[in-house]
């Protein structure tokens, strides 16, 4: 999946036009991402993908509060 729709700052580290894994990019985007990102993030990757990404992200702890918001907000 390419990255070159959402912010630049999320994707740092990586060539503006890669070709990145969805689960990498879900990862960047819920955890770095603004909120127009994950919106576009929402319209390009199924839901129930995104959750799966989500539950793994959860057991780090220190960013329930992030994906809390998420979970009521965006999805």
């Amino acid at each position: 999946m390419n990255i070159k729709n959402f912010s630049k700052h999320i994707f740092w580290s990586y060539n503006k036009n890669a070709d990145l894994p969805e689960e990498t990019i879900i990862w960047q985007v819920l955890l770095y991402g603004e909120i127009k990102d994950m919106v576009l993030l929402v319209k390009q990757i199924d839901k129930e993908v995104i959750i799966q990404v989500m539950k793994k992200i959860s057991f780090l702890g220190r960013y329930n509060r992030r994906l809390n918001f998420i979970k009521k907000v965006i999805l």
